[in-house]
């Protein structure tokens, strides 16, 4: 009789975490090939712009953004240039702030960017954000 060895259980058990990790990655709405990011249904709110975490002040009237912590990371992407879309408008912010209670993929947006897509009290929005 046959008993399988434990490299024969380690193998399976190594093709199901793998073949777990692939699903749920393919389940995320954010997609990135090099350079580029885009998340899509991106949670977006809006904040009193000051001082931010890239060193930089500015004023509710600037097209700035916060990003989540996550992808904000070590301020990699500090000075960087994303667009924007929702409800058939876009356009082009940049990052200068991070932001601890955004959730991955999410944006804190200066008072009067998210005043160009939205009415503030309105408080969240959900659209597309990408890497320009």
């Amino acid at each position: 009789m046959y008993t399988p060895s434990l490299s024969f259980f380690s193998f399976f058990a190594l093709l199901f975490s793998v073949a777990q990790a692939a699903s749920i990655h393919w389940n995320q709405t954010e997609v990135e090939t090099g350079l580029t990011k885009r998340v899509d249904n991106a949670r977006m709110t809006w904040y009193d712009v000051g001082l931010g975490a890239c060193g930089h002040n500015n004023v509710p009237s600037d097209y700035v953004v916060a990003l989540s912590t996550a992808d904000y990371g070590n301020g990699g992407n500090c000075g960087r240039n994303i667009q924007i879309s929702y409800g058939g408008k876009t356009t082009t912010a940049q990052v200068v702030d991070k932001c601890p209670g955004c959730p991955t993929g999410g944006l804190d947006l200066s008072e009067g960017l998210f005043t160009y897509f939205a009415n503030p009290s309105v408080g969240v929005i959900y659209g597309s954000w990408n890497y320009a």
